[in-house]
């Protein structure tokens, strides 16, 4: 019989769903930046100015909006926002790597109704979250105005029952299991493993592009963490989304039959990719590809930007509970 551990991935990595049975800690969403974006009422946004014929391009400007949530929508097209990003200034690399294939539509205090386009992994969480009829927050960028009105991208939403609060409880920074972060640190989920040696498998078809072998792999970004041995599979959808997935705090770097594993390699869903090291503590983290998972920010181009082997830690770990990789690789449309 199976590991218990090697059981619980592997049935996953059929449905390319890569993980959803462990929580993680509230703090993976608290490392969005809610503070850059503007309040802004809808009802006195839709009253600006607009374009008789074509589009009125604008430098992606972020805003905060109270809206109640009218249709979970679905499949939109998505070609003019992503030309108008291009215009507006973003890298060609991440306007392509962008997956916001979904729209919904929300209305104002007034009751004016406006469909705005979302990001396929902040879609995928909505319909678990906020009721059609709910209020809720969204903060999205203003890419575009045009004769029918702004073309807004959510990047992140919160209800109120989830939004930040003053008597928030105190940060927690008891260690985890895996040894490597705090409670509020943690970028991924921890699982306690019987054995040493235990076969690691992969969660889905991918390819390796980071393999650490030193125990003590050093790192100063508290989401990456110096966690010792761990490897990186670099995993392409249909539609060309792409996800990494990261196994961390491994005995053995080896791949299936006891190989060597190498850089390049392509490996098979449940392939092994290592093996359970001595504290049995299996550590994994999803990094979607996706502009609000992206670092920009001086402190990783510094440390990391001249290592291509580290292109992964520059996507931010996202809740492997809620999130859903066959809508976002388009294997399957998102729940309604």
């Amino acid at each position: 019989m199976l590991p218990s551990h090697v059981r619980k991935l592997a049935s996953l990595a059929a449905s390319l769903l890569l993980i959803a049975l462990c929580a993680v800690p509230d703090a993976v969403r608290a490392e969005f930046n809610f503070a850059r974006y503007k309040e802004t009422d809808l009802d006195e946004f839709l009253a600006r100015r607009r374009p008789a014929t074509g589009l009125d391009v604008y430098p992606m400007s972020p805003v905060k909006l109270d809206v109640t949530l009218t249709s979970l929508g679905g499949p939109c097209a998505s070609e003019g926002l992503k030309r108008s990003l291009l215009m507006s200034g973003m890298p060609r690399q991440d306007v392509d790597g962008l997956q916001a294939t979904n729209c919904i539509t929300v209305r104002s205090a007034r009751g004016r109704e406006l469909k705005v386009f979302i990001q396929d992994v902040v879609y995928g969480f909505l319909p678990q979250e906020v009721p059609v009829g709910d209020k809720l927050s969204l903060y999205a960028i203003h890419v575009y105005t045009a004769p029918e009105g702004p073309g807004l991208l959510v990047n992140e939403f919160l209800t109120p029952k989830s939004a930040p609060r003053a008597d928030t409880p105190p940060p927690n920074k008891a260690m985890t299991s895996c040894g490597c972060w705090t409670q509020d640190e943690h970028p991924g989920v921890d699982f306690s493993v019987d054995k040493v040696g235990d076969p690691v498998p992969a969660m889905a078809d991918g390819v390796v592009v980071k393999i650490e072998n030193s125990e003590q792999a050093p790192a100063d970004l508290p989401v990456i963490g110096g966690c010792g041995r761990y490897v990186v599979l670099k995993h392409t959808y249909p539609n060309g989304g792409v996800v990494y997935t990261r196994y961390v705090q491994l005995g053995r770097v080896v791949g299936p039959n006891g190989a060597p594993l190498a850089l390049g390699v392509s490996v098979r869903a449940r392939d092994a990719i290592g093996e359970i090291g001595p504290n049995k503590v299996l550590h994994f983290e999803i990094r979607p590809v996706a502009p609000g998972t992206t670092r920009t920010d001086k402190m990783w181009a510094e440390r990391y930007g001249n290592m291509p082997d580290m292109e992964w830690s520059r996507y931010n770990p996202v809740d492997p509970q809620k999130f859903d990789a066959a809508s976002f690789g388009g294997v399957k449309k998102a729940t309604k």
